[in-house]
């Protein structure tokens, strides 16, 4: 060895106490911090443990006080942030609060993964705290991500991660991709099936859901959420036999459940199979007297089966039940129409209209109802709100059609006809029953107004020929509106035909305007064309509660 290699070597060896004493500079601190972290029980006491295992790594360590200093630092982060977390509900009511509240919790989750990326348990929670309104969702996907992988050996961990990450995929392909996966790293997994379901039903995958509530069902056969998911799956794909046969396996394996036979029952109404769909309501409410959805149910079938007097027993005893229950009032309202109460049954749809105004059918029907009581422009001021934010409702606006021919605006009730003939044939799911109506609506009163301008003959005649055709000649009303538009043309040899056919169906079936159509043909018979001017007397008795229009 050479004397400057020996000297090298003492001058290292010299240096040693030097350099051990910089590496640990920090350990006083780090003392420090270990002491109090021992009794620390507040979200301050576990600052002061954090901002001490701070100080000490930078004041220096050797390897292995730095390893502890992180350890030290990372699951004192973790527990303050747990104590901040719990606070959330506290503050729920006000934003401010919250968004700082879980900044400063992402502050310190950030020092804990500093300390420790692979602290899982600091990830996960990063992610939920990212998710609130507010915070990053590209820091809350890398945060779970990062986790999905560490919680490989992990199943039951990584599928809960899984599902976490499904959430704040924006792209529902992604999103099912995440779930399927929770699904098969955790096929037990239940949250992750039902979160798959939830999502295919949302996005309109019928079939699939239908196949993923099965697989469930046969893990875990009291799972009500996939029975419910399956079924409504079923109902909506109109497979009712199959729904039907899904749920008498239930009844079997569960006599005793009234909610299997109130679902059942649904599907036999669906399947227009009212005598089965009545014994099994029958057995859901002897099962459950109480039970206010089986009542509505049946109050509905009897509705429409015409026994009004139990239907109107049953929605009564329902709401005494569920006060509340939207659909009984809604129900109860039906009831008193086709009692002729309309006061009762317009106070009805008028709360259930203030209580949900986005409701269009609620809407629509409380205007019927003040058509029906002779309030005609409380129905117009009504659908001119909805039409404002709907322009585009042509069920809307045909009603408002309506509600003008009665008030004798011949020329407001054509503008609205129109527009409305316009939007419907634009509209592939329509409905042949009311394109007929409007049809023949506009057709008549071209045919019919006493406003010479406004008369239309070989218009009403092609929209009349058009009304009678999809509704196969069948109708007495819409033969009567054939034969006007023939008259306004001239063609009282046709006029009289089709008058005469709408005369002999009014009289088979009993039809209360029966009356008229035989003094329109009289007319025809002096070749003498329809004219007909509707006013409708405005009904001036109040209603149970003033209303001066519903804000829509």
């Amino acid at each position: 060895m050479s004397r400057l290699q020996s000297w090298a070597i003492f001058a290292i060896l010299a240096l040693l106490p030097t350099i051990a004493w910089a590496q640990n500079e920090g350990q006083a601190k780090l003392d420090e911090a270990a002491e109090l972290k021992l009794d620390a029980k507040t979200p301050d006491q576990l600052a002061q443990v954090i901002e001490l295992c701070e100080q000490a790594i930078e004041q220096g360590l050797d390897d292995g006080n730095k390893q502890l200093a992180n350890q030290i630092l990372a699951a004192t982060a973790l527990q303050r942030v747990q104590m901040m977390v719990q606070q959330l509900p506290r503050v729920a009511s006000n934003p401010g609060a919250v968004r700082k509240l879980r900044n400063q919790a992402v502050t310190d989750l950030d020092k804990a993964l500093t300390a420790n990326p692979d602290l899982v348990e600091a990830l996960v929670l990063k992610t939920k705290l990212e998710a609130l309104p507010g915070g990053s969702r590209e820091s809350a996907m890398k945060s779970i991500t990062r986790a999905i992988e560490l919680l490989k050996d992990k199943p039951v961990d990584q599928s809960g991660a899984y599902i976490l990450r499904a959430g704040l995929q924006e792209n529902t392909d992604e999103r099912l991709k995440d779930l399927q996966k929770a699904i098969e790293v955790d096929s037990t997994n239940s949250d992750a099936w039902q979160a798959r379901l939830a999502v295919l039903l949302a996005n309109g995958k019928l079939e699939e859901a239908v196949i993923d509530a099965e697989k469930l069902l046969e893990k875990d056969p009291e799972n009500m959420f996939a029975l419910e998911a399956a079924v409504q799956s079923l109902f909506q794909l109109k497979k009712f036999d199959e729904a039907i046969k899904l749920l008498s396996t239930r009844v079997e394996k569960d006599p005793k459940s009234g909610p299997i036979y109130r679902a059942r029952a649904r599907a036999y109404i669906l399947r227009e199979d009212n005598e089965k769909a009545l014994a099994d309501l029958n057995k859901s409410i002897e099962l459950d007297a109480k039970d206010a959805e089986a009542l509505i149910l049946r109050s509905q079938l009897y509705y429409d089966m015409g026994d009004i007097d139990k239907a109107n027993r049953d929605v009564s005893d329902a709401l005494q039940i569920q006060p509340d229950a939207v659909q009984g009032v809604l129900m109860r309202s039906l009831v008193a129409s086709r009692e002729g109460r309309y006061a009762d049954a317009i106070g009805d749809m008028e709360m259930l209209v203030r209580f949900d105004p986005s409701q269009v059918p609620w809407v629509m029907q409380l205007a019927s109802l003040y058509q029906a009581d002779k309030r005609p422009r409380l129905a117009i001021r009504l659908l001119d709100e909805l039409l404002k934010q709907k322009p585009d409702e042509w069920r809307g606006v045909r009603l408002r059609g309506d509600a003008k021919l009665s008030i004798n605006d011949h020329a407001g009730a054509i503008d609205d006809y129109d527009k409305a003939l316009a939007l419907v044939e634009k509209d592939p799911a329509k409905d042949d029953a009311d394109y007929s109506g409007l049809l023949n609506n506009l057709a008549w009163v071209l045919s019919t107004t006493t406003k010479d301008e406004m008369r239309n003959g070989k218009r009403a005649l092609e929209l009349g020929l058009k009304a009678c055709e999809a509704t196969e000649y069948k109708e007495a009303h819409i033969l009567s509106t054939l034969a006007a538009a023939y008259a306004e043309t001239g063609d009282f040899e046709n006029a009289r035909k089709w008058s005469e056919k709408a005369v002999e169906l009014g009289s088979e079936d009993e039809n209360e305007q029966l009356e008229q159509l035989k003094k329109e043909l009289e007319s025809y018979k002096v070749n003498q064309a329809w004219r007909e001017e509707q006013k409708t007397e405005e009904n001036a008795k109040p209603l149970k509660n003033p209303n001066e229009a519903i804000e829509t």
